[in-house]
Parts: C-alpha cells; structure tokens; sequence
C-alpha cells in the first residue's frame, strides 16, 4: 500500500499529464457520473458471461452507459480546454443538468441490476449529497423528491408490466403488497432522510458562513483599525522577535531615525541598546540615546523597551516605542537658563533691597559728619550708628557669600552631643538672647558626618529664629533636642513663638524672605541650602501663634568608623 504522504505528489503528477494545474476539489457529479461509468463499463465486459447481469436490454443498458461516459468524457475535457481543471464546477444550469443526468445513470443501474433488490436502491442517495455542494435548500429538497418519485415509479413500473422486462427487472419479478410496500417504503425513507439531515447540516453551514463572514468583516475593520491608529502615531513604534529582529516599524519610526528600518535585521543595528536587550531580562527597561545627526548635530530620542506577550501571556519579543526628545530637551535647557536668570535677578534685588537701608544710613551719617558745626555727642551717636549699619552690611555679605559657595566642604567625624553642647554655649553667650534660657535634651552618644562648621550655622540660625519668634510671649520657650533610631539621627528645633502661616510656609526657604526686622533675610536658605548638598532631610511643622518645630533627619555614621 503507498504511503498515504505520496499521494498529493502522485495525484498532482497524474493532473500534470492530464494538463491541470492544479488538485482542486473537482465537481463531484462529473466526477461521479465519469468514473462509475467507466467502471461499471468495463466491470461489465470484463466479467465471464456467466458472472455478469445479463438479460434483455443488455445492449441499450452498453450504449446508454456508453452515452454517460461520453458525455463525462466531454464535459472533462472541455474543462481542461478552458480552465486546466479536470472536474471544474459549471455555473448552475449544468450543475442542474449535471445532477439529472447522475439520477438517470442510477436510474439505469438500477433498472438493469433488479428494481427488486434493496441494496441497488441506496444508490438514489448520492445525488442528494452531491446537491448539497451545490444547490440551496428548496432545490435540494426537490432533488430527494425526483430522486424518490423515480424510483416508486420504475418499480411500480416494471411489477405493474408498464415498463418492459429490461436486464434483471420485468421477466420473474416477484413483489407481493408487503414485498413491494416495504421495498418502496424503505428506498422513500433513506432518500427522505438523508435530505432532511443535509437540509439541516446546510442550514447549519449557510448559518456558520454568514457568521464567519461577519466575524472576518469585524476583524478586518478592527485590523484596518489598528494598522490605521499605529501609522499615525507621532512616536516610533518597533517589533521585535525574541532574538532582538525586528519584525514591524510604522512610519514615525523611521522619520525619526532618518533611515530604513529593514527587517529581519537585529535592533542594534540602529539602535544601541546593548546586547541582550534590557527587556530580554524581564522588566520593562527606560532608555535615552543621543545619536549623531547631520552637519554635526546631534539627536536626541527618550523610549522604553518592554516585553511583547502573546494570547497565553507567554514572552514572544519585545515592543520598542521611542520619541525625538531634541527640541524638548532644547526646551528644557532654555527653560533652565531663563529661570536661573530669574532667579539671580530675584536675588540680586533682594540683595539690593537689604544693602539700600544700611548705606542710606550710612550716607545720612557721612553727610552729617561733614557739618563741622555737629556736636560731639551727635557725632558719637554718628559714630555708632555708622559701625552698626557696616556690621550690618558685612553679615549680609557674609551671609550672600555663604549662600553662593557651591558646596560644603568635605565632611568631618563629629559626636553628636559635642554638637549639642557647643550649639548651648553660643547661645548662652550671645547676647541677643537676653538672658532666655535654652533646654536642651541629653543626646545619645552616637557619631556622625558633616561639616562642623556648616552644622553649627544651621543649629544658630534655626535657633536665632526661634528667639525672635518668642521675642512678645508673655513665658517664651525655646529647645534643643535629638533622637538616634534605626541608623537615623532626628535633631529637632521647637518654639512656642508666633508661629507661621501657611503662605510664609510656602516662601520660608526663598532668599530675602524672612519676616523678621533683624538679620540678613538668608538664614533659612542657608539652611536648606547645606542640608540639601549633605543629602539630608528637612520638615517644618508650624502655625500660627502656636509656634513652630523644624526638624533634621540625618544618617548615623557606625560607631566603630567613629572611634577610628
């Protein structure tokens, strides 16, 4: 028996020869009507005469099959002529052609072989199936009745002598009322029965197609859909494969590279995204390149890469999605220069502000010094008030200098309760507290890293505020404290001064904003300024008329890195 794999190859060799281009389904009552003829032509004359069906009639029941095959024969071969198709499907007045004359050869066999056995007339059922192909479902109910009716009426026929004897009918036929009633019964309900269950299955098939084709009609719309939403897209979109190939690129993709995006071709080629690619690794992974452009510019494309999952959510490759970021990062960068210029003239207008009224001072003072008439005693007072207004003018400098240098200089071990104790022996010797005491909590013995000088200011400068903070309250209330938990230090400043308000809040680290009359106006931006470059923390809780508590948050430096 040939392997069942070399039959398509077999066939399509035979179609060759034959002239067809192709094994495509053929028109399955041609075919029928072609090869049962041949067959039973030559099953006929190549049986002994004793082996055969043999009676009156034998030689019209030849040329009758002949006529079938010749037929058979012309409607092959005008197919092949006009189409290169063995078997092709006619338009539908021969398929109706083609379905009577298939009823007609099993008419014939029938007729031949004995209207009375059983087993012949089955054979009605196969223009029935065939119709089914072809046909809608009244034509095919018309089939099984014509297919029906023809064989009632050739029994009826040759057991009622209206036929005569023809092969093995006529001549003998013994067929009673319940013989003939039971054969005719039998044949009427196989044909019946098989029509109504292809009448079924074709109404299920005309049902599934019409399904079918909606359903392709919304798939193609939600693929037009797609395609249209990913071609007018303003960002690069790229598929790749799971070796990092690329398998789709929309438009946007490749104006913004300025280049073809071949596919098929690895991702690097470019792009250089390293190699596996970041999402290979399981995460979505964000990236910014800077890419060479033309006449020595350069371009600037900002994307992600992420995992591409098919329906069972298993990793199929990667989606690449990238924008041109130049202009926006050229945005950017003006709007970086305009605001530092904003704020360089923000300051410098502070600052001329704090400078205006100690050197009007300062020139009133000068002026009276002139007058060479002023008593002593007022250029005493001159005196003064020109050396106040210089200080003045100095810490302001001071201060502004402070705020302009670029970072704190490098860090020092320092224990915390040294940092405590010195911070209580300035304010105890600074006479502007005017005898206010300072409660300050035992601290932890732990270490940590900062510039002792810069830390010093902060505690001073946060202090100092408080002082003025409770410079009108009846029992003023100042403290000092610190906490050291979980790797953390927690240094805390807290008053029950005047408090502040919630647009102070928002304003209090702005240069030159403080509300107070005496100072420069930068300690708390001196303030953040150092505790931001050291990589610390800063929270401000406060309200008004009910005082105010800043407090750090710094890192503990191990004790043992302390000791040594």
């Amino acid at each position: 028996m040939p392997d069942s794999g070399m039959l398509d190859p077999m066939l399509q060799r035979t179609l060759d020869i034959l002239g067809t281009r192709d094994a495509s389904p053929p028109f399955l009552p041609l075919a029928f009507r072609f090869f049962a003829s041949f067959g039973l032509l030559v099953l006929h004359l190549a049986l002994p005469p004793e082996g055969r069906a043999s009676g009156p009639g034998e030689n019209l029941y030849l040329a009758a099959m002949t006529l079938l095959l010749a037929e058979g024969v012309w409607e092959a071969g005008l197919g092949l002529r006009r189409r290169s198709v063995l078997f092709p499907t006619p338009p539908l007045p021969w398929i109706r052609w083609n379905l009577a004359l298939d009823l007609a050869l099993v008419t014939l066999v029938i007729a031949y072989q004995g209207v009375g056995q059983e087993r012949f007339s089955t054979l009605y059922i196969f223009p029935v199936l065939a119709s089914a192909f072809y046909l809608g479902t009244a034509e095919i109910v018309w089939v099984g009745v014509a297919s029906s009716l023809t064989h009632i009426l050739l029994v009826l026929g040759f057991t009622t002598g209206l036929l005569p004897p023809f092969g093995l009918s006529g001549e003998g036929l013994d067929l009673d009322g319940a013989r003939l009633a039971y054969l005719l019964g039998i044949a009427s309900l196989q044909v019946f029965g098989t029509t109504l269950v292809v009448v079924l299955i074709r109404r299920n098939l005309e049902r599934l197609s019409t399904d079918l084709i909606a359903s392709e009609a919304t798939v193609d719309e939600l693929s037009a859909l797609h395609r249209r939403v990913v071609d007018s897209m303003s960002s690069g979109l790229v598929t790749l494969d799971r070796e990092g190939r690329i398998t789709s690129a929309n438009p946007a993709a490749q104006s913004i590279l300025g280049c073809p995006v071949p596919l098929g071709a690895a991702i690097q080629t470019i792009l250089p995204l390293g190699d596996p690619l970041p999402a290979q690794r399981g995460r979505e992974h964000r990236f910014e390149l800077i890419l060479p452009g033309k006449d020595r510019t350069r371009r600037i494309l900002g994307g992600h890469l992420a995992s591409l999952r098919g329906a069972g959510g298993q990793e199929t490759g990667q989606l690449l999605l990238f924008q041109d970021l130049t202009e926006l990062k050229a945005l950017e960068e003006r709007t970086r220069i305009s605001e530092r210029l904003a704020a360089i003239g923000q300051l410098a207008a502070g600052l001329a502000h704090e400078l205006r009224n100690p050197l009007a001072s300062i020139s009133g003072c000068v002026q009276l010094l002139h007058r060479r008439e002023a008593p002593e005693e007022v250029q005493a007072r001159v005196l003064g008030i020109l050396d106040r207004e210089t200080q003045r003018v100095g810490a302001i400098v001071s201060d502004f200098l402070d705020f302009a240098r670029p970072e704190p200089p490098p860090g020092t071990m320092l224990s915390l309760p040294r940092v405590l104790d010195e911070a209580r022996a300035s304010w105890e010797m600074d006479p502007r507290t005017g005898g206010l005491s300072l409660a300050v909590q035992e601290a932890p013995q732990v270490f940590l890293r900062a510039d002792s000088v810069g830390l010093h200011r902060v505690l001073m400068n946060l202090l100092s505020n408080a002082r003025k903070a409770v410079k009108d309250v009846p029992v003023p209330q100042v403290s000092l404290a610190a906490w050291a938990s979980g790797g953390w230090i927690q240094l805390a400043v807290e008053d029950n001064g005047c408090g502040m308000s919630t647009e102070q809040l928002s304003r209090l680290f702005v240069p030159f904003s403080g509300s107070f009359e005496e100072g420069s106006g930068l300690g708390m931006s001196l303030v953040y300024k150092f505790t931001e470059a050291m990589g610390w923390r800063i929270e401000v809780q406060s309200r008004p008329d009910d005082g105010t508590r800043v407090q750090i948050f710094l890192p503990e430096c191990p004790l043992e890195e302390g000791l040594a």
